[in-house]
């Protein structure tokens, strides 16, 4: 796609991947709770620390999606007011809400890297039955804040190249889905689970 270049390609490839493994993760989750549900109902006996990957599997889950939702233009936009603009204001708010999510996503990258070094600098492990590491668990967590800092960065330079160069590309590529388009995307899904089946 002549909007799209190499670089978001690779960004939305590198994301869909880490999304997956996050998808993983939760099965994986899913699967130990109900071990340990059956464990204790059925055998009385329980697998200790499952509430604790439960949290951390969650605290990384959030980070490793985040990208893929960006770059999916999948964040909630309140666009109540936005139709009574002319295109090219919108298409500036388009920008603006770009830069405003990479301010967000460094703010979030910077905080968990901050987080980070100070588990390192104390050797923080936690309180429970795990003993846990802290930085284990914190370094997935940092690199997909980190992934989310620099995909915004990068869908905001790229919004900022298409208003100044081709500004009728920036609201199809960085405005919020249209209903057709989220209409067309279920309309693939099923065509696509129709094919496998």
């Amino acid at each position: 796609m002549l909007d799209q270049p190499l670089l978001l390609h690779r960004l939305e490839q590198i994301a869909a991947m880490l999304a997956l493994g996050a998808g993983v993760a939760i099965a994986i989750l899913a699967v130990l709770i109900s071990v340990d549900i059956f464990g204790r109902e059925v055998l009385a006996v329980s697998i200790q620390g499952t509430d604790e990957i439960g949290g951390y599997v969650l605290a990384f889950v959030g980070s490793l999606g985040m990208s893929l939702t960006l770059l999916r233009r999948g964040h909630p936009r309140i666009d109540l007011f936005f139709r009574f603009f002319p295109k090219t204001v919108q298409d500036m708010l388009h920008v603006l809400a770009q830069a405003t999510m990479a301010g967000f996503a460094i703010f979030l990258a910077w905080h968990a890297l901050g987080e980070f070094r100070e588990t390192l600098r104390f050797g923080s492990i936690t309180n429970t039955p795990l003993q846990t590491p802290l930085w284990i668990p914190q370094v997935v967590w940092v690199a997909g804040m980190g992934f989310f800092a620099l995909t915004a960065c990068v869908t905001t330079a790229h919004a900022l190249l298409l208003l100044l160069t081709k500004q009728a590309a920036v609201s199809r590529v960085y405005g919020p889905p249209t209903v057709d388009e989220e209409v067309g995307h279920y309309v693939d899904m099923e065509r696509t689970e129709d094919a496998r089946d």
